[in-house]
């Protein structure tokens, strides 16, 4: 140990790690945020972009575009009659990584038994429909109520379905409205510094712990402990010099002074430990 002279203080530790690489921080997860509605208003099933499909309708009046015609009307998407299931599907220009979507019955009182009760969201990969989502036994519609669903997916696809196996028990099946919505990306808060500390007795201990796994101990004033972090946070930052010097002002035996050089380089963490006399 470089520091020979026996203390004979009563120690508090007020104690202050670092390491060479400063590191840690809380980063809070803010709530799931989604896009707008990604489908374009169809006036038609290929207009004004994407193309919609359907297993089946009832008539002209219910064609599957009017699922994603953002209407307030009663038409929407019916299936044949007789058929209490099927499937409608959305093909974007482009692949999109949807991760939402919306479910709207039709306002029209003879329909409430008409809306899906089982179904699954899927994907065509390109070979294989790939499911996203599975809901079952959905019977509580109301007239005109939207219904929202939000799941994990991280990958992008150009074709995206609703596969309804069974409805409520009505005489077809069918919806009012869907919706499509990607999850927003959140950008990563800056990571917030460790703050600086300041010594607040009136000496401290510092005990600079070397990659070699030497360790030097000074015994310092608070000034002379500021100063040689002020040091190290300017090294951190790529300022100052590489080495601080610290000036021994005890058992210098015949020597005028004595000077201990610490590189910067060299360090692998150190602590403070403040006291007072």
């Amino acid at each position: 140990m470089i520091l020979t002279k026996k203390l004979s203080k009563h120690f508090f530790r007020f104690a202050l790690m670092f390491s060479v690489l400063f590191s840690g921080q809380n980063i809070g997860h803010a709530e799931d945020q989604y896009s707008d509605d990604l489908i374009p208003i169809m006036t038609s099933n290929n207009t004004p972009s994407g193309i919609v499909s359907a297993s089946s309708q009832w008539s002209g009046s219910h064609q599957p575009y009017n699922a994603f015609n953002d209407s307030a009307n009663d038409y929407g998407w019916v299936t044949s009659e007789g058929i209490k299931s099927g499937w409608i599907s959305y093909e974007f220009q482009t692949p999109q990584t949807i991760s939402k979507y919306t479910l709207k019955s039709r306002n029209y009182n003879l329909s409430i038994n008409e809306n899906p009760r089982d179904w699954t969201f899927e994907a065509w990969d390109g070979s294989d429909w790939v499911v996203l989502d599975v809901r079952n036994n959905v019977t509580n519609w109301v007239l005109g109520e939207v219904k929202e669903y939000t799941f994990d997916n991280p990958n992008s696809y150009k074709t995206y379905r609703i596969n309804i196996s069974s409805n409520n028990d009505g005489a077809a099946l069918s919806l009012g409205e869907i919706e499509m919505m990607s999850k927003n990306i959140q950008p990563q808060p800056e990571p917030e510094p460790e703050p600086e500390p300041t010594p607040t007795g009136d000496n401290a201990l510092l005990v600079i712990k070397m990659i070699s796994g030497l360790e030097k101990e000074f015994e310092l004033t608070a000034s002379e402990v500021q100063d040689f972090i002020d040091w190290y946070n300017d090294r951190a930052d790529g300022r100052g010099k590489e080495t601080y010097m610290f000036d021994k002002d005890f058992n210098k035996g015949p020597f005028t002074g004595r000077k201990d050089y610490v590189a910067f380089s060299k360090i692998q963490s150190f602590e403070v430990m403040e006291y007072t006399k």
